[in-house]
């Protein structure tokens, strides 16, 4: 997922063109007044003029023409003074209207590492990385450059060949198979960039950040670690997963080819059933398993070789065809004949080229929201009659049905009926089904057409879901201050931890450290099935011998955790000092007397699941420092880190319908979903506590059609 985009300087410049970078008129101010150093019009920095010299203590390179911009940074061809040799040196630019002094010098020294963390391939071995060879960090200069030998750097990007082009099935495998060859040699390198244990990692995977030769190679370029120094929000967690999640992205994009192709404005979503193209299943099942939204994959190698194994389609026995543009009027790209001869080759092009336009569907952008339709109203296709569904007793969908996020009015008497000119009425009953609410669907259809609950289980054979919002858990200590567990945990804690507390392993916060206090632990359970499934899952990874101690583990309500520890704060912190619970997010998420712990998944660091709006309007995660009840109307759930589930505790919330087209739920199903999709539905399930599918803008009011009810 792209982390860098060229438009950001725009909001910091009166560029009349929105984009400063590709901006005409800083050229034109230098050709009016030679030397000039910032445009006339707006005050961004001129470009390089041509025979300008960058020394370094490696060498000098001498400029000699403007190539444009990739990414943050502007791109320049060259020739390295004393040898003649081509190189492409990138210019990064640190305005002083969103860096001070002191953040300036940071990324200086930063990016001056840049080049000592090199990636080392073995000879002969082509893993299609651009890295650069030299950097010119100035002390005193606003501008810095990476120095790349040869003409890789300067290639066409994906998103300008991409964009005349579709690809089918077999192509997309060839792509994928490519691009996680890649994928795998830069996630098994140490990671020599910073002194920090973490991870190697793209992280910057975008349209922008692959290039493309004549002969089909496509070589990864411009990676995080230094990309995001240059954009002023404090760097973003770099994440192996990530990356796999991305690249199903860009294969989704690929091989559904909308938007870039048809200059549609309608975005497709891989959540959607009827986004998907129907000519090679196998490919589709894989690909949700890359995107995470089914059980994902633990690695690149471990993507590669079920990539391998998938079965071929009908549809794939005979492959040939032409993954190249068609030369443009004024360049031409010999890519036909090559296309044919280097087609195995080319994969690794298209692996990270349609990710920005991906991230317009799948991350929770507000230009997204504004697609969706606006209110229940909008919703056709609905005809008279009575539709029973059902969910978990004490689960997260009974929880919302009786919240009342916007008026006295609850949830459920809008939802019951929900267009008012229609007798559609949706009775929400609970029953005590043996296994599950998922269960009863299939075994009485016409008591409970379909159910919604959290996917904290494998769906049962026969039924489909779709993804209405994300659920998750948040495990939490009490906000004392005087025994103050948030700070001494440092605000966060390792899932590894949380399974040995609650089956029993630790029992004594002195355990975790020597700066810990000396005070017992007690944890406790809460009554609600789906969060004891949930954590069943994620936490104790479904072991039964795990299970069966941390069934032993004191059990009571979540609503009684909560109250235990907020009322009559100075007699429950002689009781409830050394407590951890868990619970479902609409019971938790908005209760400003305990602190939500960040979640640290194996070696990754650790994530947050709420956020705080600061005074410019960002958004950063909480710290044990904040006053939560102080912050509460300021406080949001981390969208990116729950679609992503990059917070561990995360999962999907899903209206589960039979597949069987004779059985009711098969339409009920789908389009009680298309109600809580709308603008208004997602606006009532966020007010709920729920993270919706797209991020819901701070301004938004509810549709007259809801407020005259």
């Amino acid at each position: 997922m792209s982390i860098v985009d060229s438009t950001t300087l725009a909001k910091f410049y009166q560029c009349s063109e929105n984009a400063p970078l590709d901006c005409r008129k800083p050229i034109e101010t230098t050709e009016k007044i030679p030397g000039a150093r910032f445009c006339l019009e707006c005050g961004f920095p001129t470009t390089l003029p041509v025979l300008t010299e960058l020394r370094s203590s490696l060498g000098a390179y001498r400029i000699s023409e403007l190539l444009g911009f990739r990414g943050i940074g502007r791109l320049y061809r060259g020739t390295q003074i004393g040898n003649g040799q081509s190189v492409v040196v990138k210019e990064y630019l640190l305005p002083k209207q969103y860096f001070n002094a002191v953040e300036a010098q940071q990324r200086r020294t930063a990016l001056s590492q840049v080049v000592k963390g090199n990636l080392t391939i073995q000879k002969g071995r082509e893993f299609r990385l651009v890295t650069p060879f030299d950097t010119i960090a100035e002390q005193s200069s606003d501008r810095l450059y990476l120095i790349f030998s040869g003409e890789i750097a300067a290639l066409p990007t994906l998103k300008q060949v991409l964009t005349e082009r579709s690809f089918c099935a077999p192509q997309v495998r060839q792509v994928l198979n490519r691009i996680l060859q890649s994928l795998h040699f830069l996630h098994t390198q140490p990671s020599s960039f910073t002194s920090e244990a973490t991870v190697t990692a793209h992280g910057n995977i975008g349209l922008d950040s692959l290039v493309i030769s004549d002969n089909g190679y496509v070589y990864v370029c411009d990676l995080a670690f230094w990309e995001q120094l240059f954009v002023p929000a404090p760097p973003q967690m770099l994440s192996q997963q990530q990356d796999l999640i991305d690249l199903g992205a860009v294969a989704f994009a690929l091989w559904t080819s909308r938007g870039i192709h048809s200059g549609s404005e309608v975005s497709l979503n891989p959540r959607e059933v009827q986004h998907w193209p129907q000519d090679d299943p196998p490919l589709k099942d894989f690909l949700l398993h890359l995107l995470g939204l089914e059980t994902p994959f633990n690695s690149a190698a471990e993507a590669r070789q079920a990539l391998s194994e998938l079965p071929q389609p009908k549809t794939v026995a005979s492959f040939q065809g032409n993954l190249s543009p068609k030369p443009p009027a004024k360049k031409k790209f010999r890519y036909w004949l090559l296309c044919l001869l280097t087609l195995p080759l080319i994969g690794g092009l298209l692996w990270l080229l349609l990710l920005p336009r991906f991230e317009s569907n799948f991350d929770t952008e507000v230009t997204g929201f504004k697609q969706l339709l606006p209110s229940f109203a909008d919703i056709n296709g609905i005809q008279p009659g009575q539709y029973p569904y059902t969910g978990e007793a004490l689960g997260t969908w009974t929880i919302i049905l009786d919240k009342k996020p916007v008026s006295d009015r609850k949830i459920r008497e809008f939802l019951t009926q929900p267009k008012l000119d229609t007798a559609a009425i949706f009775n929400y009953r609970t029953y005590a089904p043996q296994q599950s609410s998922f269960n009863e669907v299939l075994k009485a259809n016409a008591k409970a057409n379909f159910a919604i609950a959290s996917l904290s289980t494998q769906l049962p054979e026969g039924l489909i879901k779709e993804t209405i919002a994300y659920d998750g858990l948040l495990v939490y200590v009490p906000a004392y201050k005087s025994q103050n567990l948030p700070s001494t945990l440092q605000g966060k804690i390792a899932l590894t931890q949380l399974q040995q507390i609650f089956t029993g392993q630790l029992t004594n916060w002195k355990q975790l450290g020597e700066n810990f206090p000396d005070l017992p632990i007690k944890p406790y359970r809460p009554m609600e099935t789906e969060a004891l499934r949930l954590f069943q899952q994620k936490v104790l990874g479904n072991d039964p011998s795990l299970i069966a101690q941390f069934n032993k583990i004191e059990q009571r309500s979540s609503f009684d955790t909560l109250r235990s520890i907020a009322v009559g704060e100075k007699q429950a912190q002689r009781t409830e000092a050394g407590s951890i619970s868990f619970g479902l997010l609409t019971q938790t998420w908005d209760q400003c007397k305990i602190y939500p712990l960040a979640i640290a998944k194996k070696n990754l660091k650790p994530v947050q699941p709420l956020l705080k709006e600061t005074t410019n309007g960002t958004m950063r995660p909480i710290s044990p420092s904040d006053n939560l009840c102080r912050e509460k109307k300021n406080l949001l759930l981390n969208i990116s880190a729950f679609h992503t589930e990059t917070y561990p505790l995360s999962t999907p919330l899903i209206v589960a319908y039979p597949r069987d087209n004779n059985l009711p739920g098969n339409v009920s199903g789908p389009l009680f979903a298309n109600f809580l999709k709308t603008q208004d539905g997602q606006y009532f399930l966020q007010q709920t506590g729920l993270v919706p599918l797209q991020a819901v803008p701070k301004n938004h009011t509810l549709s007259s059609s809801i407020w005259n009810r």
